[in-house]
């Protein structure tokens, strides 16, 4: 009995195929094509892998991605926090509704004393001994702490606690303009912030609430706007064709606060430039924002 020859497995996939296709009626040979195994094993997996990659770059480089849950858009912040003030002020609302609602049915039902109070039987006031100046000590401290509020001050984060980086990253900053980077945030070059290419006239949000503490326009930077925000953080907008709002007026996020332009000496087209600065040290406005 003859003995079966045993082929090792890199003779298999090395084996030559032909893939003929042939007229059914005059068996005419149409197209014939040389194949192995190692061949289409080769072909599928560069097919898969195209796919693949097409797939995931219809995902990230087109709207596809919003579709897929827990993938949020930055933008979104904004509108939920908008949101959420309006619920407080509907709420607040509600409140006060029900609270005017129960005062009239307990003065309609008489559970509310509503005589008059009797006059004070005690006598007449002696009126020379009111001393309309005189002053008590902490009324001079309140007024002299009224006094020392300036509306241009940067005291908008007085009474709340100093922030650190890490509060920092735990707010909701939105993106100040739709554009891409240009230019990163470099220290050593004196580079404080980033260039971000945008369309002329496109719309500078600001990234969180705060109020308006400079607004004006100098040689290099053209128009700047700064907004002092909680946590004693800044945010710098410089360089726009026109500014929206002036000093001592209170934004909220999202709010179109200037235009952007190539204003300033420093400008060499339509961006924005953008700065976060904390207790007198500069931020990666990319650290915390995603552009």
């Amino acid at each position: 009995m003859a003995e079966r020859i045993k082929r090792s497995p890199n003779k298999n996939l090395k084996s030559k195929f032909r893939f003929v296709v042939l007229n059914d009626e005059t068996f005419e040979e149409k197209v014939s094509l040389s194949l192995s195994r190692n061949n289409v094993w080769v072909f599928l997996g560069v097919v898969s892998f195209t796919l693949i990659f097409l797939t995931a770059a219809a995902i990230i480089y087109t709207p596809l991605k919003y579709f897929i849950p827990g993938f949020g858009d930055y933008n979104y912040r904004s509108q939920i926090l908008q949101l959420q003030f309006k619920t407080d002020s509907l709420q607040d609302a509600l409140d006060a509704r029900a609270l005017w609602l129960e005062n009239i049915a307990n003065v309609a039902s008489g559970n509310i004393d509503t005589t008059r109070p009797k006059a004070n039987a005690g006598g007449k006031v002696d009126k020379s001994k009111i001393r309309l100046d005189e002053v008590r000590p902490i009324d001079q401290e309140l007024r002299k702490q009224v006094e020392d509020e300036d509306n241009y001050s940067l005291s908008y984060a007085a009474g709340q606690n100093s922030g650190t980086v890490d509060e920092v990253k735990q707010m909701h900053l939105m993106s100040p303009v739709e554009g891409y980077v240009t230019d990163e945030y470099d220290k050593q070059k004196e580079h404080y912030g980033i260039d971000i290419a945008a369309k002329e006239d496109a719309p500078v949000k600001a990234v969180l609430d705060g109020k308006v503490i400079s607004a004006d326009y100098t040689l290099e930077t053209g128009y700047v706007i700064e907004v002092q925000h909680k946590n004693n953080l800044i945010s710098i907008y410089k360089h726009n064709s026109s500014l929206l709002k002036k000093a001592g007026v209170y934004v909220k996020a999202g709010d179109v606060i200037a235009l952007v332009g190539n204003t300033g000496e420093l400008s060499t087209g339509p961006h924005l430039h953008f700065e976060l600065w904390q207790e007198g040290k500069s931020l990666n406005p990319k650290d915390y924002i995603v552009f």
